[in-house]
């Protein structure tokens, strides 16, 4: 496997993010003299420019260069928050890298607010993997996500932003808001929890709103986990890495005495 780390000075990744928000019609009644009928129109706008540097570290194939041809799939990891070492985030995706998939692994930009405002951009994340797929052979019917904690956050809201990106999402102890699973897409969502994960209460309301609003998810809870133990046997779970290479059906999924609990619809 032959690592490849995209730098942040990669011209595909210098883009910036003009967010104009127009706070439009605040609307307040004159006072005085006026009319009750009357009123004054206020509208401030205010413009935010930054820019975001994506440093992806991209892991091809052993095959990649064999057929010129073939096209791959992608898998896209999104680590979780806290502090981050690099070094130590290439050992923990060894799962996903051994796999015949393009693995992009992009480190998510601090926040100029502080860490506790730092978080991952869908809109950003989908700009990302539209400019990978302009360097590398990339199956568009075969991508994936896979998050952990912050990551897995994101790993759930991603497809709901990006809905003809991702076929397949893998959300290890991850959870959103309920307003971001209303109109989600087709992608098929495997859940991992931790029993003993002190946020499983959140992550488990999480799965039961996407149920309510026809997500297509299952869901696998394994005993004696906490948040940082779910991670590492998730993903060193060879039948969730081979699902994310392969066209199995996790609603038909059979029992799995290694899963600990079979996934749940």
């Amino acid at each position: 496997m032959r690592p490849l780390i995209m730098p942040a000075s990669h011209p595909r990744f210098r883009r910036s993010k003009s967010i104009a928000i127009l706070l439009l019609a605040l609307v307040c009644p004159s006072v005085g003299r006026s009319s009750a009928s009357e009123h004054r129109e206020h509208v401030v706008e205010r413009t935010y420019s930054e820019t975001l540097r994506y440093r992806c570290l991209v892991n091809l194939p052993d095959d990649y260069e064999v057929d010129a041809e073939r096209h791959w799939p992608l898998i896209l990891f999104l680590h979780g928050g806290g502090a981050l070492n690099v070094e130590t985030l290439k050992e923990s995706i060894g799962g996903l890298t051994g796999l015949p998939a393009i693995v992009v692994t992009p480190i998510c930009p601090p926040s100029k607010y502080g860490e506790r405002y730092t978080n991952w951009d869908s809109m950003h994340l989908g700009e990302v993997v539209r400019e990978i797929g302009k360097e590398y052979r990339i199956d568009a019917k075969r991508r994936s996500v896979v998050g952990f904690s912050m990551g897995g956050s994101g790993a759930w809201e991603l497809p709901s932003y990006e809905n003809k990106l991702f076929a397949k999402s893998v959300v290890i102890a991850g959870l959103c808001h309920p307003w971001s699973l209303r109109h989600y897409s087709t992608t098929q969502v495997w859940v991992f929890v931790g029993a003993k994960d002190y946020m499983r209460k959140e992550q488990q309301e999480t799965v039961t709103s996407a149920k309510r609003f026809k997500v297509d998810v299952v869901e696998t809870v394994w005993e004696g986990e906490d948040h940082a133990g779910i991670f590492r046997r998730a993903m060193s779970y060879q039948r969730m890495l081979d699902w994310l290479v392969s066209d199995e059906d996790l609603r038909v999924s059979q029992h799995d005495a290694d899963a600990g609990t079979a996934p749940k619809r």
